[in-house]
């Protein structure tokens, strides 16, 4: 039955986007209209009642400086004009700059509402443009799982903090790997591999403002499909120039907290800033040593860095570029001084992480990520892609299973806690879909009356 429909929707041709989108609205609205609903609750408090999450209260000011005097990225304070990284520190830019772009455009005062608003559509966008993607790569069965199963772990909840939009924003991250390779690969059509490349650089940068380290992934991983496509080029003597562009692109992208506040500064008379504008790795190395008991006395608080650099370099601002050089050195010294006691650290929250379940109901996260990862070796030395002509789905569970291994990196050198390792639920549902779609078409190879369709 399933892969009759999959055979179904080939014979389709221009009308199979008629089936897509109603899948989309068949599977996503409804879970897209509870979470709007749900919403609305923050309303009842607006007038009195202020953010847990500190930088969510920046973002209501600096949306309503944007509406009053069209500066973005800036805190209105009398007749100055102060960078946003001044008084939300440590923050990434990219919820702050959105939300004042939308004050400034509809011309309305931004509520706690619509922050979450903010983090649903980032949600539903990036789930709905990853499964179109896996469509117009002929991956039916995997699109249709992903909006299946999506909409649970998309819109199944929401908040006031960054976090809640980071999964939508993993996904967006994933198109441009994944189009670069298989336009070249030739399943993807000209003209369409082109406009899932121009949006998925556009990805890339959302993806490098809302959240640094989201934007450090999406950054090597489409570099190295970007190598990937160098490298088969170089094989058949073709022209370079297109993926040139493409790695250039990928670059000034993955700069684009840098950029937006360059823009800025060049367009407002602003107060000089001193701190960093997105969040500092350093910081989150030195006191991702300290999650789990260890030698070193170091603790996961962020006022705990703040200690150990005052104590080098008492005048030292907090969050400045010079508090971030300090740390780094200060990460470096531990890790040579016990390389073991660090390995163990790491050991102990990779231990942590292996046994959550990120997706409830479903298999551990480590026993998720074997089979995905057996699955991949064992396919693709036995030669089974082509065989079942799903060879689209090895550039599919190649990017999802980069993109998780980033996860699983940073969990384990920051925190292994639900919240920050919520956005591998894309992955995970997309490697899921792979391997139905793996073991339908394997099926359908084998069986004597498929020749006849």
């Amino acid at each position: 039955m399933i892969t009759t429909a999959i055979s179904g929707i080939e014979r389709l041709g221009g009308f199979k986007w008629m089936v897509f989108a109603l899948c989309a609205l068949l599977l996503v609205q409804g879970q897209l209209r509870t979470a709007l609903g749900a919403v609305e609750r923050f309303g009842y408090f607006a007038d009195f009642v202020r953010s847990e999450w500190l930088g969510t209260n920046f973002w209501l000011e600096t949306a309503e400086c944007a509406r009053s005097r069209g500066a973005w990225l800036s805190m209105c304070e009398g007749d100055k004009l102060v960078p946003f990284s001044e008084r939300s520190i440590g923050d990434d830019p990219g919820h702050a700059l959105f939300l004042s772009i939308w004050s400034r455009l509809g011309d309305r005062v931004i509520s706690l509402t619509d922050i979450a608003r903010l983090n649903i559509g980032l949600n539903t966008f990036g789930l709905v443009m990853l499964a179109s993607l896996l469509f117009a790569l002929r991956a039916y069965l995997t699109s249709i799982v992903l909006l299946a199963l999506g909409p649970g772990e998309y819109l199944g909840w929401m908040g006031l903090s960054p976090h809640w939009g980071f999964i939508g924003v993993a996904s967006m991250a994933a198109i441009l790997p994944m189009a670069l390779v298989a336009r070249e690969e030739g399943l993807l059509p000209r003209w369409s591999g082109l406009g899932f490349i121009v949006v998925g650089i556009v990805f890339l940068a959302i993806a490098a403002l809302v959240r640094e380290a989201i934007g450090i992934m999406a950054f090597l991983v489409s570099l190295g499909a970007a190598g990937t496509v160098v490298w088969r080029r170089l094989q058949t003597r073709r022209s370079l120039l297109g993926p040139i562009v493409v790695a250039a692109s990928i670059f000034v992208a993955a700069a684009a907290p840098q950029w937006v506040v360059v823009a800025r500064d060049a367009s407002f008379a602003m107060e000089p800033a001193v701190h960093r504008p997105t969040h500092g790795l350093s910081h989150t190395l030195f006191i991702g040593l300290g999650f789990v008991p260890n030698k070193f006395g170091i603790r996961y608080e962020d006022a705990f860095a703040g200690e150990a650099v005052r104590k080098i370099a008492p005048d030292v601002l907090y969050c400045s570029p010079e508090y971030f050089r300090i740390l780094w050195t200060l990460y470096i010294d531990r890790l040579l001084a016990d390389p073991g006691e660090v390995i163990r650290v790491y050991f102990e929250k990779a231990e942590m992480l292996f046994d959550t379940r990120t997706i409830q109901p479903g298999p551990t996260f480590g026993l998720a990520l074997v089979i995905a990862a057996a699955h991949l070796f064992f396919a693709t030395l036995l030669g089974l892609w082509g065989r079942i002509r799903f060879r689209q789905g090895l550039i599919v569970e190649v990017v999802a299973l980069a993109f998780t291994g980033f996860f699983v990196v940073q969990s384990i050198l920051a925190v292994p806690l639900q919240l920050y390792v919520l956005p591998v639920n894309a992955f995970l549902l997309v490697l899921f879909g792979v391997l139905v779609e793996f073991v339908c078409r394997s099926i359908w190879r084998v069986l004597p009356w498929h020749a006849s369709w």
